[in-house]
This record gives structure tokens, C-alpha cells and sequence, in this order.
């Protein structure tokens, strides 16, 4: 891959943490995130071990492939993550990548990932507070906000020390 083209990453950016090997990112995913970010003109922050993996990912993930990411997009001038609702509905509006969820990460942020790059069909979906994935077809990613806007609306209404499990940033 020739990073020359990319405006708005580096390939450290993607190394997996503690890993001095080499490793690839798909170039097309690449090109797509680096669109993205064009596109919203705002910071985006590769999370830690969030790009290409050699481990701390389920099974069969993408970020093995160098096929996802996991990051948030910043508020303009400031470290703080825009609200995750609104990351989603940039990612959506702009990536053409399927879009992962995660509201209750440290810092909260989207896993995008490009499996059309391998014949799947793109997906969208939330993880839960307790870690339980809700995936739905892409098309159906107004129906995903919308479900996952309910879900936290009843945790705020949780009773206090209800199921106040938070997950870390990979």
C-alpha cells in the first residue's frame, strides 16, 4: 500500500500495540476511511490495538484482514468524542462501511469495518451495556439508532448500581 495517498492517517496508526512485524491494511478500506474523515472534517482517533490485530478481537474479525477499525470522531477542538449517536449518523451518511456501535467504551466510538471486501453484506449494529451485540441489515440502521436511543433511555432510568458494566477500549 502507498501511504502517500492518505491524507488524514498513518499506517502507525493501524499497528497492533506492542507488534514490530508487518502488517497490511486493505487499501480500499483505507481510501474509504481516509474519504470519511474528508467528508465530516473533524479529528478521528484510531483507538488502541483498533486497527490491524494479531489478537483481542473475536474470531473471525476483520481486523485481522486490516478490513476495520475502531475509533471516534472528535468534537472540532477538543479531545472529547462527539456524542456516539452522532459518529453513527456521520459514518452513515458519508463511509459506505458497515458500522459497529459501542456507547459504553471509555471512549465512545464506532468500529467501521468493510466486509463487502470479502462478499459479505454490510451490516450495522450496537452493543449493549452488558456487552450483548444487536446486529440488523444495513438498511435497517434508522431501526438500530432507534432501538439502541430506547435501550439507553431506560439505563438512565435504571435503578442506581442497576448494570453499570462499562467496556474498555480495545
Amino acid at each position: 500500500m502507498d501511504w502517500s495517498d492518505i491524507k488524514y492517517f498513518t499506517r502507525e496508526e493501524f499497528r497492533p500495540e506492542g507488534h514490530d512485524g508487518d502488517f497490511d491494511m486493505g487499501i480500499g478500506f483505507i481510501l474509504k476511511l481516509d474519504n470519511f474523515r474528508s467528508q465530516i472534517d473533524s479529528p478521528m482517533v484510531v483507538h488502541k490495538n483498533g486497527g490491524f490485530a494479531v489478537s483481542g478481537h473475536s474470531e473471525n474479525s476483520l481486523h485481522y484482514l486490516g478490513l476495520a477499525a475502531d475509533l471516534h470522531v472528535r468534537e472540532q477542538g477538543s479531545d472529547r468524542p462527539r456524542d456516539v449517536l452522532e459518529q453513527a449518523l456521520l459514518a452513515y451518511k458519508w463511509s459506505f462501511l458497515s458500522i459497529g456501535i459501542y456507547p459504553f467504551w471509555n471512549r465512545p466510538g464506532l468500529h467501521l469495518d468493510d466486509r463487502t471486501a470479502i462478499g459479505l453484506p454490510k451490516k450495522v449494529w450496537f452493543q449493549d451495556r452488558a456487552g450483548k451485540y444487536r446486529y440488523y441489515p444495513y438498511e435497517d440502521f434508522h431501526r438500530c439508532v432507534r432501538d439502541l436511543i430506547v435501550y439507553r433511555e431506560r439505563m438512565e432510568k435504571a435503578p442506581e448500581g442497576g448494570t453499570a458494566m462499562t467496556r474498555s477500549v480495545r
